[in-house]
């Protein structure tokens, strides 16, 4: 039988279970490769030049712009547990709808207009969770009111936009992060320090789900003109989590797309990638299926698997299976670690970690060259599909 397996470095946030041995798992194909950061995640600034636009014992002041499903039901929450913010004001195209989200969140300040609120000069910093096609324009018009902004996935249309996005800012000398909250997380981070050490060896191939069953056809999301569609809801997930464990973009991409030919929007899409090492990835984005959020590492030496939405909170658990060896088409012997993860509320650490750079104290762990990469990638699946 297989003896046990890695011993894993222990924290208080990471545990991981006595290897279970010699279960009979059924045979997978050739597994992954060790991680190497490539240069689109290289740590630091290109060209942004900080300046502290408050005292760093201050908590920054936010602002959201319109009041989305995601806002009330994660970032606000996440806001209002943050160590180092305060929810000031909140804003929507009428002041009713405002005054409520004011009421039930402790607002200072409610308006009816995304402009009043950028007119505040309180406002530090602005939360922008509108609709995909409506990032752009409210991105230059904060940063044209001197707020530090956090704009929701996906930040842009494509990267041409993502790229103006950024340059904007940075003439107007504000910080922009895409809102990527489940990338602040410990879960996604260990997953990373695992494939980092080598523990299944070279990455051979990586596999990503997300998909939702969307019931209410009037949804922003199945709206064309207000960029809807799984693969930007959904597949930015897929291909964030991809590009992140892998750490290069792809040099080639295939897709296929399940289109509502009433709505001119993609309901579900299957994509994949091959990289220059050899390296292939697929993933699959739905909005008209079971919901399920899962990623899969297959290495030389063993495999991750991660059945765990991508912004799962309290207990996450995943497993890596190591040392085994094919009988015919079974793999026998096989090493299983079982990895369990405390997630705290990841739009709480992501709030937490936009204010931190801000006040100049550490790095954004969403960089730009990540979100121009993710845009990249998405481009390149769009123009397969043409």
């Amino acid at each position: 039988m297989g003896e046990a397996g890695r011993s894993v470095v222990a924290s208080p946030q990471f545990k991981a279970s006595q290897p279970q041995k010699g279960r009979r798992q059924p045979a997978m194909g050739e597994a992954g490769r060790s991680m190497v950061t490539g240069p689109q995640f290289r740590a630091g600034f290109t060209g942004f030049k900080f300046y502290r636009s408050f005292i760093m014992s201050e908590k920054i002041r936010w602002g959201v712009l319109g009041c989305a499903a995601i806002a009330k039901v994660r970032t606000i929450p996440g806001l209002l547990a943050a160590s180092n913010a305060q929810l000031w004001a909140v804003a929507s195209r009428g002041l009713e709808k405002a005054q409520a989200f004011k009421e039930e969140f402790g607002a200072e300040k409610a308006y009816g207009s995304y402009d009043e609120l950028l007119a505040d000069p309180m406002v530090q910093a602005v939360y922008i969770p509108l609709p995909n096609s409506m990032h752009c324009e409210w991105v230059k018009k904060a940063a044209d009111a001197g707020k530090h902004i956090l704009c929701e996935k996906p930040m842009a249309l494509n990267v041409k936009e993502a790229e103006e996005m950024f340059d904007y800012c940075e003439e107007k000398g504000v910080f922009l992060m895409e809102a990527f909250a489940y990338r602040q997380a410990p879960l996604v981070k260990k997953v990373k320090e695992i494939l980092d050490a080598g523990t299944i060896g070279k990455i051979k191939y990586l596999e990503a789900h997300l998909t939702d069953l969307l019931e209410d056809m009037g949804n922003i999301r199945m709206q064309q003109n207000l960029g809807g569609g799984a693969l930007y809801d959904m597949a930015c997930y897929d291909i964030s989590v991809i590009s992140y464990l892998i750490g290069a973009k792809p040099v080639k991409a295939k897709a296929l797309a399940k289109m509502d030919p009433e709505r001119g929007v993609d309901t579900a899409a299957v994509f994949c990638f091959e990289y220059a090492d050899g390296t292939l990835a697929t993933a699959y984005a739905s909005l008209d299926s079971y919901a399920r959020g899962w990623y899969c590492v297959v290495g030389e030496k063993g495999r991750i698997e991660v059945p765990c939405n991508f912004n799962c909170r309290n207990e996450a658990r995943f497993s890596v299976k190591t040392g085994g060896h094919t009988d015919n088409v079974e793999v026998l012997d096989e090493v299983v670690t079982t990895y369990s993860v405390m997630c705290p509320q990841n739009y709480m650490l992501e709030i937490e970690q936009f204010g931190r750079v801000v006040a100049g104290e550490e790095e954004p762990l969403v960089s730009r060259e990540e979100t121009l990469c993710n845009a990249a990638v998405l481009d390149m699946v769009f123009a397969d599909l043409q």
